[in-house]
């Protein structure tokens, strides 16, 4: 990278002169996904008709504070309690024994921040298979941003971001609500 381009800075403790600084950008302030959430839980609302059992499944610590949410948008108009859980995915203790769920027959929407090349949410979605026979599984995820290596699509989502592989998304949390959206260039 030539002296004086963005991204470079100069490098006086190491032998090379320059290294390149990471730059983040917002994608989704809090009120923007505060929306996208009240959206989805609109959406899944439609796709169900409120037909059936609606059981939600937060992938990992925050697609359960997703999923939380997701469950009161829900609860706000159905006027009844949606369940949601924790999927321990990227844990390697990965019981499912543990639910109080039976999922036959139920409409399970599986609930993560990020998708990117869909192992994850396929992990998820063996985990969930193993709690019954659903009526049907959906997907929801706050960013899609594509790459994926599993035939795995989702039908809810925040916002689609197609990124570069030296790029980085996540979604920030406060006190349990999501933030912000964040992309990071490496």
């Amino acid at each position: 990278m030539p002296f004086g381009e963005p991204g470079a800075i100069l490098n006086p403790c190491s032998n090379s002169t320059f290294m390149t600084v990471k730059e983040s950008f917002q994608l989704m302030s809090a009120a923007r996904v505060r929306r996208a959430l009240t959206r989805i839980a609109r959406q899944i609302l439609e796709d169900t008709r409120g037909e059936g059992n609606i059981i939600l499944f937060g992938i990992d610590e925050r697609g359960e504070k997703l999923a939380a949410i997701l469950s009161s948008e829900l609860q706000k108009i159905l006027d009844h309690r949606i369940p949601y859980f924790q999927l321990p995915v990227e844990q390697k203790d990965r019981r499912t024994s543990e639910y109080n769920a039976d999922t036959t027959g139920s409409n399970i929407i599986i609930i993560d921040d990020v998708m990117f090349s869909g192992k994850t949410m396929y992990r998820a979605f063996k985990m969930v298979m193993k709690l019954g026979d659903p009526k049907r599984v959906k997907l929801a995820v706050m960013v899609d941003r594509g790459h994926r290596i599993y035939p795995i699509e989702a039908q809810y989502i925040g916002i689609k971001s197609p990124t570069k592989m030296n790029e980085h998304v996540s979604c920030t949390f406060d006190n349990g609500v999501p933030d912000a959206v964040w992309l990071t260039v490496e």
